[in-house]
């Protein structure tokens, strides 16, 4: 098997009816227009590489998310680490700086490798490929994103015997919807839930709800509502989003925009969303602290996109990494994903190990028991392992 980069036909649009092929229902973030998307974020060092996998006969069986980038060590650790990092960084300014090939996708959980061939086929090419691409490059590290070690046993060994080290990311939250209505949903809800729900209704009454498709026009405030979130967090601060990421994802037509507008017509919170087969993705979300605080504008938007994902259809709403508490009060559950990296030098390859699975390990999510039944969780598709079948692709 070889791998070989998708070349710059893969960003004009005619490039999706050779790349999309690969991506069947429910992997929308591997899409051509989704990758195209993501151009417009900004990671440090970043530079985007879709990479196309073929058999011996030159013959295309696959496709992948690949991009250099830089990462910042001490944006995965607890806030105390962050501290003594950059004490040190006084002296050195790139401790703990490390320039990396990455495999997957930068702006979405899922399955890094979409391919006719088993996961253990498909990950020992693309791992082989980004060691030597690292070595080429000079690179450090070479990360493999996004591995369910329940849903990959297959990719989880390729990966070990390759020398790669798991480290574990926060989890994302899944939060099934097998419900007729929404009002099916608040009966299926403990009482305490349920009167959760019920306050935030009242407390929230005088938002109204807006689901716009065409929103490039309010990029710019999208993106500074989103800055004013980012520069709140502490950890996983590498991806910033763009005016440029807005608009471009306006033109997708499984892009969606969830408003909040208070009485006078502005803004008070976002959520942008994406339709995507089974799943509804909530990918990001935009508000300041006091909407926050007094108008309880995040509770009230995940609320309305488990409203939206009922009415429309969806089986489940991935509702992407952090913010675990009221994730999980609204019926989301934790699937827990690791990142698997590989130094050059072994012996920080060992290091890196040891610290992962210590220092920046996670802490995990408190349980919430949300209803009066069990509600099984949906496998999302895109974090599944399963080989695909090359399917014909419209260029749209």
């Amino acid at each position: 098997m070889t791998v070989r980069e998708a070349g710059e036909a893969f960003w004009r649009d005619g490039g999706a009816r050779d790349w999309d092929c690969w991506v069947p229902e429910g992997h929308f973030n591997l899409s051509q227009r989704f990758l195209k998307c993501a151009q417009h974020i900004q990671i440090e060092g970043f530079h985007q590489v879709p990479i196309v996998l073929s058999d011996r006969r030159g013959q295309p069986v696959g496709v992948a998310a690949t991009y250099r980038n830089t990462i910042d060590g001490a944006d995965l650790g607890n806030q105390r680490i962050q501290q003594a990092v950059h004490l040190v960084r006084g002296a050195a300014p790139r401790f703990l700086k490390y320039g990396v090939i990455e495999v997957g996708n930068p702006a979405g959980v899922g399955f890094p490798v979409r391919s006719s061939l088993t996961s253990a086929e498909a990950l020992t090419t693309v791992a082989r490929w980004a060691q030597a691409e690292a070595e080429r490059q000079r690179a450090s590290l070479v990360v493999i994103r996004d591995i369910e070690t329940a849903a990959a046993p297959g990719a989880v060994e390729v990966l070990r015997r390759m020398g790669f080290v798991p480290s574990p990311l926060p989890a994302a939250y899944v939060a099934p919807v097998p419900f007729a209505s929404f009002n099916d949903y608040k009966a299926h809800m403990r009482a305490r839930y349920r009167a959760r729900l019920a306050g935030c209704m009242k407390e929230t009454a005088s938002l109204r709800v807006e689901v716009m498709e065409q929103f490039a026009p309010l990029a710019p405030e999208l993106t500074v509502l989103w800055r004013t979130l980012y520069e709140r967090a502490t950890q996983y601060r590498r991806l910033v989003l763009t005016e440029g990421f807005f608009a471009s994802a306006s033109d997708m037509p499984e892009a969606k925009v969830m408003l909040l507008r208070r009485p006078d017509d502005s803004i008070a919170g976002f959520g942008l969303l994406f339709l995507d087969g089974p799943m509804l993705r909530f990918s990001c979300t935009g508000f300041s602290r006091e909407a926050a605080l007094q108008e309880g504008v995040y509770f009230r938007l995940l609320y309305e996109v488990v409203r939206y994902a009922i009415e429309h259809g969806c089986k489940a709403v991935n509702m992407g990494m952090t913010t675990a508490g009221p994730k999980m009060s609204v019926g989301a559950q934790p699937v827990h994903v690791s990142a698997w990296i590989w130094h050059r030098s072994a012996l920080q390859r060992q290091g890196l190990g040891w610290l992962t699975q210590n220092l920046m390990k996670p802490p995990p999510p408190v349980e919430r028991n949300v209803f009066r039944e069990d509600v099984p969780l949906f496998q999302d598709p895109a974090l599944a392992e399963a080989p695909v079948s090359r399917r014909m692709a419209s260029s749209t």
